[in-house]
Order: structure tokens, then sequence, then C-alpha cells
């Protein structure tokens, strides 16, 4: 086969693959297009109640009810300490190479008191500071006068509501330009007023947290737009003509696409959402002056219908319009996401912004998500609204004021931000250089991870990482800042003279396929082109292939035995929904889950209906049987099975459920592996006590003898308990889960105590009772984080990790496993901790000499909980915090490099797998184990999921490596979940299914992922076969860079 025919195959392959990429757009912007980053006053400054400042209703909403408002309970008070590390902020825009940085003033920190305008000193220094540091530096400042933080005081004279704020906000520009302006050229009034009314005065998301959505959204805006005029009237007046500066407003809109765009009503629709959310704000100042007439029209007839005696929405009057019109020098637009809209009538039964437009909105589930519950990735939407923008007004001066996406982690390797940016830059670049679209500046959040609002720190959307728990703040830069200095630098991606450039970012798949097929050449060349890399070869990005991908030549192709079981997993109050239906009784997580208000969980919802399997479980199984596995692991719920669990009399309605689910399993050749429980502790016995009180293990033992005998003869594989360091430290040390008890110094022993002698009487029960004739196993399934040395040179560190796995893992493992006892390292280090806090005995119970015996060898097999790594380090914790997380001396941490997922507890590191099962094997003499969960999670439920493809295909193969290369006794691999589920104290908002359900489809249907498919492959081929013919199947998706690089070594 001649080389030419080769290339030309991979060239159409490649073409196909990445046919997409014909729609990037090389081009670069005019000089004086203006690049910059964005922060706001709050979200960095910290120094809340510092020189003067007073304050403002995000300080108050965030110290609310304990923190509670906020997700992780965190609040802006020091937040990146930019009030007093600015220099430092100005060297990182510096680096980057930004023309201008866009900031906030807080209000309070300039006027203490906003209602009798003298300035405070301290603060204005501090803003001076700051623009004459970014000047000196050649960035110009971009000022928002107003980024949601209100002062208190003036919120409690009625807010934005109340018309004399007005004159408070025009006396606060003033001095503003006064003060500033002979410095600063451009001014924004507002950010984002769309969210300053509606998710602050309607839904209460935001502060000041009011719920009035029928009419405050509307009164809001209205003042806030004669704000707006006043302020640009009084710069136009007494300080444009000295000050040559410009003033605009910075607005919020995701882009509105038709749900079917063959639907008229849909268009009309999309159309009437955008005119509600940007034509709200747009059309006063650059269109006629007034509201879009299709919003005074729609909330007119919504307020007749209800019997109002005048609309809602406020009018202006002749003389305002007029002042309105044109009050705009440019429009600042942050854009970051888009939605889907189709028309609804949503009839008046709850008035407000949301139901008036006759519109629903919905996301395509192809979008990716992120860690942002409201961004989903569609790139061509920033061009799109551009282009509206363009039509509908005129084509008006814009600046991207605000674009960036956020990750859970901080990671400094950060490529889906860059592709986030590449991608939404392009666009920009599209709509300039295609469209004509007046667009003179674009504008990356933020510089720097940062306090983002709701979410606490818990949403990075930083150029440069911060670690909030170091009280220095340092700034460390992402992949993505370098990425954005390239593009400032380039003024866009600018055409390659004379041929085509090729957009790629994985090398893998055709560098595999050249080594195949020129195996010599490919050698020869490689070396010969080595010395060249590190001369500035313009096929540099081959090196950092070689570094980022050397993990793909670990690729290990091989099968598992034909009696290997594969399987998925769920759990009773995850999945079943018929909370209180069939006499069942409550649990724990029923009551957590009420209480409060729901608040305990992020969404705020329940597992009362979860995915209603109490009566889909037929749909669940033909699910289950699509996919091709030989297991379902299920949980039992005790209220269920005995609703009163202190009489043993079982209830045959929640029996015959479980019967009938077996039933369903075994006709379509798919065995049951159940757990008896997991974490829905009977509320009745939980007020005995709980699992401090010896006397459960008696009521486990009797729950336990119900289900052998009503169950035991179609079940071959029990697991008593599920996670136990979850239920004891999570559920009694933090109390982040139920029955949310915080007593971290001695509850989390006394329950695990009582849970290992629990399960330990069950497998005697088993043994003596059951065994003989039902032939089945008895386990335990564990979570274990694999523990990394955070430096492998360090001896203080390896003991760490290795202590740290003893702390989580041998504290179960240990007595069933190893010597009926717990870890002697456990033992000393707490017995320790116990006397130099003066104790009298040590705070980790002991066990007897006789339970000792018993407990040993009483797990016919381990079940492995594995989804992700720490890296740990020798830390001296003291005694003044006692408790398990302190106990051990380490400090866990992840690498930053490590991707994360929607749950913050899971980086992915797939090695991580293999390791905590050969450690299992060396540490406890190669017990049989099941993997009993493994998977990861997003924030969207999309079908199109190949993160989690990814996720399971690397940690499937570092499972079967473990088996084949290591002799590690693994029989089989569990995926959670079958189904998106209700992921407990994260509600809904976290999806870990093989299947996508829609919670708010009362039907609950199952829909198959991508995924699916993936794992149904994996187990018809036992794993990733070995090619047939002995050659090498290749790994990877994109093509494109490897071609050129075959072209390179092979001419």
């Amino acid at each position: 086969m001649s080389f030419q025919l080769v290339l030309g195959c991979l060239l159409l392959v490649c073409v196909s693959v990445n046919a997409h990429e014909s729609d990037f757009y090389y081009d670069t912007v005019s000089d004086d297009f203006t690049w910059g980053c964005a922060t706001s006053a709050y979200q960095i400054e910290g120094a809340w109640n510092a020189d003067g400042k007073t304050q403002h209703i995000w300080d108050a909403f965030t110290h609310e009810n304990g923190g509670g408002n906020i997700k992780d309970h965190q609040n802006g008070d020091d937040a990146c300490k930019s009030y007093t590390k600015y220099k430092e902020d100005v060297k990182r825009l510096k680096e980057i190479g930004v023309n201008h940085y866009r900031f906030s003033i807080s209000w309070n920190r300039i006027l203490p008191i906003p209602t009798n305008n003298n300035s405070n000193p301290l603060g204005l220094n501090y803003y001076k500071s700051l623009i004459s540091e970014l000047k000196q530096n050649g960035i110009e400042p971009m000022i928002t006068m107003f980024h949601w933080d209100l002062p208190q005081l003036l919120e409690d004279y009625g807010s934005w509501s109340n018309d004399s704020i007005i004159n408070h906000f025009k006396a606060y520009a003033d001095v503003l330009f006064r003060e500033l302006g002979n410095d600063v050229k451009y001014w924004m009034t507002f950010n984002e007023p769309f969210v300053v009314s509606w998710v602050g005065y309607g839904t209460g998301t935001f502060a000041p947290g009011i719920k009035e959505p029928a009419t405050m959204p509307y009164r809001v805006s209205h003042n806030i737009i004669r704000s707006h005029t006043e302020v640009w009237h009084l710069y136009n007046d007494k300080y444009r003509q000295r000050q040559k500066g410009k003033v605009g407003i910075a607005i919020d809109i995701d882009f509105m696409v038709p749900k079917d765009p063959s639907n008229p009503s849909d268009i009309a629709a999309a159309e009437r959402q955008l005119q509600f959310m940007g034509g709200w704000y747009i059309n006063p100042l650059l269109g006629n002056g007034d509201y879009p007439a299709v919003m005074k029209t729609y909330i007119a007839r919504k307020s007749q219908e209800a019997s109002l005696t005048k609309s809602r929405l406020p009018e202006f009057t002749d003389a305002e319009k007029a002042r309105n019109k044109g009050s705009s020098d440019f429009l600042g637009l942050n854009h970051y996401t888009t939605r889907l809209v189709e028309n609804k009538d949503n009839g008046i039964s709850n008035p407000g912004y949301g139901g008036d437009s006759d519109t629903k909105q919905s996301l395509d589930p192809a979008w990716p998500g992120t860690a942002s519950s409201f961004l989903y990735v569609y790139p061509p939407g920033i061009r799109g609204i551009l282009k509206w923008i363009k039509k509908t007004y005129n084509n008006p001066t814009v600046i991207v004021t605000e674009n960036g996406v956020g990750d859970h982690t901080g990671t400094l390797e950060d490529q889906p931000r860059i592709d986030y940016l590449k991608a939404y830059i392009n666009e920009v670049i599209k709509a300039i250089k295609l469209d004509g679209c007046n667009v003179v500046g674009y504008t990356v959040w933020s510089i720097m991870d940062n306090f983002e609002w709701r979410s606490g720190f818990t949403e990075k959307f930083g150029l440069n990482y911060i670690n909030f728990s170091d009280p220095n703040r340092p700034r460390i830069p992402k992949k993505s800042a370098l990425f954005y200095k390239d593009v400032i630098s380039n003024r866009g991606f600018p055409k390659v003279s004379g041929g085509t450039r090729i957009v790629c970012s994985t090398w893998c798949a055709i560098l595999l396929f050249a080594h195949v097929l020129f195996p010599g050449v490919m050698v020869q060349k490689s070396r010969m082109l080595g010395p060249r890399i590190m001369r500035g070869n313009p096929f540099a990005p081959f090196h950092v292939f070689v570094r980022v991908n050397a993990h793909v030549s670990d690729f290990y192709y091989d099968t598992v035995s034909d009696d290997f079981t594969w399987g998925c997993a769920t759990s009773a109050y995850q999945v079943e929904g018929a909370w209180d239906a069939d006499g069942k009784t409550q649990h724990i997580w029923d009551v957590f889950s009420h209480r409060n208000g729901g608040k305990n969980i992020k969404d705020h919802q329940n597992g009362d209906d979860s995915c209603k399997s109490y009566t889909k479980y037929k749909e669940d199984v033909k699910r289950l049987k699509e996919i091709g596995v030989n297991h379902y692991r299920f949980s039992i719920s005790w209220n269920r099975i005995l609703p009163t669990p202190t009489n043993y009399k079982p209830n045959p309605l929640g029996l015959n459920y479980y019967k009938s689910l077996i039933s369903e399993l075994k006709q379509n050749g798919i065995e049951p592996m159940i757990t008896m429980f997991h974490w829905d502790l009977p509320q009745l016995l939980e007020d005995y006590g709980s699992w401090a009180n010896d006397s459960i293990i008696h009521h486990f033992k009797a729950y336990a003898d119900v289900l052998f005998r009503e169950l035991g003869n179609d079940v071959k594989y029990w697991m008593t308990f599920n996670e136990p360091i979850v239920i004891s430290w999570i559920g009694y040390g933090t109390g982040t889960f139920a029955p949310g008890i915080k007593e971290p110094a001695t509850m989390p022993y006394r329950v695990s105590h009582n849970i290992i002698r629990s399960h330990t009487e069950v497998w005697h029960l088993y043994n003596d009772k059951y065994r003989q004739r039902q032939k089945g196993k008895v386990g335990l399934a564990i979570s274990i984080h694999f523990m990394m040395p955070k430096d492998p040179s360090s001896p203080s560190d390896i003991a760490a990790a290795e202590r740290q796995l003893q702390f989580m893992a041998g504290w179960y493992i240990n007595p069933l496993l190893g010597n009926g006892d717990y870890p002697a390292v456990m033992k000393t280090y707490i017995a320790r901790k116990s006397q130099e806090a003066k104790l009298t005995k040590s705070r980790l119970p002991e066990f007897t000499d006789a339970e000792k015996a018993r407990n040993k060898g009483s797990c016919d097999f381990l079940g492995l909980n594995h989804y992700t790594t720490r890296l740990v380090e020798h830390h001296d914790n003291g005694i003044s915090n006692p408790g398990y997380e302190g106990d051990s001396d380490t400090k866990q941490s992840r690498d930053p490099a490590w991707p994360g997922s929607a749950s913050s507890f899971l980086s992915i590191y797939p090695p991580g797998m293999r390791e905590m099962l050969k450690w299992i094997k060396k540490t406890y003499n190669n017990p049989t184990v099941i993997v009993t969960e493994n998977g990861v999670s997003d924030d969207t439920g999309t079908l199109e999921d190949q993160p989690r493809i990814d996720y399971l295909k690397a940690y499937i193969n570092e499972a079967i490596k473990a088996i084949k290369l290591d002799g590690c006794n693994v029989v089989g691999y569990t995926v959670w979940s079958i189904l998106d589920n209700f992921e407990w104290r994260s509600g809904f908002t976290e999806k870990f299914g093989l299947n996508y359900v829609n919670f708010s489809d009362p039907n609950r249907p199952r829909i198959p992922k991508k995924s699916a498919l993936f794992y149904k492959n994996v187990i018809s081929n036992r794993g990733f076969p070995k090619p047939a013919s002995g050659g090498t199947i290749v790994v990877g998706s994109s093509w494109c860079a490897s071609l050129l690089f075959l072209i390179v070594c092979c001419f």
C-alpha cells in the first residue's frame, strides 16, 4: 500500500470525524480591540468591615442562618483579600497582557452612610491606588458602580422599590466621577439588573432573599433603569467634556433558541423571551425609551386576567421615555449560556416574571454541563445574541463584559476552560468579521477563583487558582491563563499563511496507527525530531503529547473469565419512592430531607418519589437486561420490611415488593445482590439511641433473619452494610448526612463498633442457620479512597498514606479479615490522643477477646466502593478538635491536575483503583473482592455522556490490570448507577446514571445514555479484547494533530 493511499484514507477519516472543525474561523480583531478580565468587589476584596466600610446586603445574607444561605456555609469576609493584595492582581493581569480590568466599587466602602454623601477617604484611597497601579502597568480600569452589593441601610429604607434610591445612587455616582473619573474611560452603572431584580427580589435565591415575584422584580428594574438614566445624564452634562469617558450598563442575556425551529409559536416564544430578558433593559436605553411592546402587552393581559386595575409592569412617563432614549454609550454583554424555548400558556395562578412571557425554557441534553447548574456549553449562542442585538438595536457598540466557565476543582490543567474560551471567543470574532457586529472588547470572567455568590467557593471560574484555606491566598496561573495570553498577543486566531490550520487536542490515534504501518520510519523520524523539538520546532506540541498522554501506552487489552460478574447498583431510598406507602414507616433520611423546609438538601428535594422504582421495577429490570448485566445490587428498606423494627413482624406488602423484584430479575437471568442497610435507619431506632445503643445489634440480627428466611433461597450475595464510614463519620461525626449529629470525638467510633458487631452476628446467623441450605455469601461494602504520599520521597508522607488507609479501610477490614481487632496503628494513635486530652481511656472502644475471635474471618467477600484518590501528608493535628478526622495526624489534598466532576469529593485518578486492589491483596491475604460501586457524576444528565465513558473505561481497565497483572482476586464489577437518582445531600443535582431520568416528569421515563451502550459492549466483550491478528488497537478520539505528525515523520 502506498503512503499516499494511506494518507488519503486517514484524511478521509479525519474529515468525517472532525467535520465540525470546518466551522472554526481563523481571523484577528483590530489593534484597538480591548481584551480584559473581570471581578467584582464582594467576590474578591475581603476586608468586609475594615477601614470604615459598613454592611451591605450580601454581608447580611451570607451571615444569616449560620451561613446556611451559601452552599458551603462560607462568605466573602476575606474572599481573595484583594483589598490588600491588589498589586498581585495587577501583576497577574499584566502577565496575561490584558488591555482593561473590569472591577466594581463597593458603595459602602465609598459612602459608609449612603444617605449623607460624606465619602470615606480610606475607601477612596484603595480604589485610587488600584487605578494608579493599573495605569502604571498599561491597563485601563473599567468600573462597575453597582455589582449587587446594596448598602443594608438602603435595603432597610425600601431598596430599589423606593424612588428615593435614584437620588442616592446619582449622588454616589457623582462622588465616583469627581474622585476617580479623570483616570477612567469606561463606566458601567449596573451589573446584570436581571439578577438583582428577579433572583434577589423575585425568587429570593440571592441577597436580599425577598420572594415577591409578582411585582417586585418590575419595580426594582424600573428604578434601576431610571437610576442609570440619571447617572448617564449627570456624566453627560457635568463630566463628559472634560473626562471624555463613556457610560454604559452590563446586562446578562442567555441566547434563546426555538425548541422546534419549524414551529412558528416556538420561534415567536424565543424572540419574546429575548425581549423579556434583554429588551427589558436595552429597549428603554437604546430603543424607543420604553419597555418592549410585547412585554407591556403580555404583562398587561396577565394583570387584567387577574382582575388587577393596572399592569404589574410600571410605566415610564413621556418625559422619562425621552430621557431614557439613547442614554447608554455602549452595551456591556454578560453571556454564558443558551436556552431552548417553546410557547407555553403559563396561566395566572403564579403571577410573576417567571410566567408572564408564556414560554417554557429547557436545555438540549447534548450540550455539555459544567460545575454551575445554570451553565450549559453552546458556543454559537454568543454569536446568535450579538447578531440579535445588532439587528434589533441598530448595531450599538458592545463590549463582552463577562464570559467564562466554572469547575469544582480549580485544577491548573483546565483544558475544559480553554476549550470553552476558545470556542466562545471564536464565535465573537465571527460576529465581528462575518456579521459586522460592532463589538469592541471581550472580557473573561474571571482573573481568579473567587466567592461565587450562593455557591460560595465551590465553583471556580478563574484563570488563576486560589487556595482559600491558605491565609496568604497565593494566585497560581492555570493553563487557561497562558492560552488567553496567546489569544491576546495574536489578537485572536491568525490565519496560517499558505496553508490550512488543523485544530486538534488528542494525538494518540494516528500516531499509533502510523507506528503499525511504518514502525521503522516512525522510530527513526521520532529520534531525528527529538532534538528539534527543544529548539522551537513548529511541531513542538508533540512533546506535550508525550507528557500528557503517556498513560495511553498503559492501556491494557485483556478480558476477564466467563464467571466474572458485571452489574449495576442502586439503593432503596435513592430510587424506590413510595416513602409512606403500603405500611412503610419513617427512617432518618425521610426525616432529614423534610427538616428545615428541605434545606438540608442542596435543591430542597427529597426521595419521597425519587425514581418511583417501587412501581416501575420492571422497567428497571428491562434496562438492566438491555445492558446485559449478571447482577443487580440494590438495598432493602428496613422500614418497608419491619414498620415497627422492634417487634420483628414483617410487612407482607413490603416483602411482596422485594419478592416481585427478585423474581423479575431471576426471570431475566440477573442475580440479585442485596445490601441490608444503606444508611436508612428506622427513625424509631434512632430515637432509641441509634447505633450507639448496644440493643441495636439484636434488632439488626432479627431484621437480617427475616430477610434470610423470606428471600434467601433466591439470593447468593448479601452485604450487611454499605459504607459504614459514611454512616459513622458523616452521619454522626460531621452531621452532614442524616441523622445530622455532630459528635466527632466519640460517636463515629461507637457507631462503627456496633456496626462491626452487628455484621459479625449476622454473618454467624447465616453461617449457622442458612448457609448449608441457601449456599450464599455474606460480605460488607466499604468505601475507600486510595491514599498516595504527597511527597513519594518523604518517609513521613509514605507512613501517613499507609496510616490513613488503615484509618479509612482497616477500621472495618481488619476486624473481619485480619486479626479480629482494630488496626494497631489506629489503636495507638487514638489512645495517645485520648491520653493527651487527659481522658481515662481511649475514645476507640475495645473488642473483648471473645469478640475478636468471633469477628475474625466473618466476611465471605469484601465489597469495594471506589471513586477517587487523595494525596496524604503527615500533619500533627493536635488535640484541640478531637475526632476521627484529626486522630490519624494526616492531611489530605488533591492534585489540581486531576480532573473534577459534579461531585465535590470526586477527582479522577484511575490508577487509584488498581493500587487500592493491590493494597487489599497485600494487606489482607488476597480476599475475594467485588467492586460494588464505581462511577462518576455530571450536573446535566446528558445522554451524550462521553466523560462518563472515559471514566468507566479507565477505571475498569485498571481493575482488569489488577486481576490479570497483579493477581488480585476480584470476581465482579458494579457501576454506580443504573439510573440518575436522589444523590443524598445533593438531591437531584448530581447524575451518576447510565440512564437519564427526568424528575420533573411524573412518569419518570428511563432513557439510556451513551454510557449504557459502552458498558453493554464492555460486558459482552468481557473487558477489552486483544486484537485478533496481533495488531494494535487505536486509542483516542481526535485525529488531526497526529496526521500532521505522520506527514512530518514520513517525508
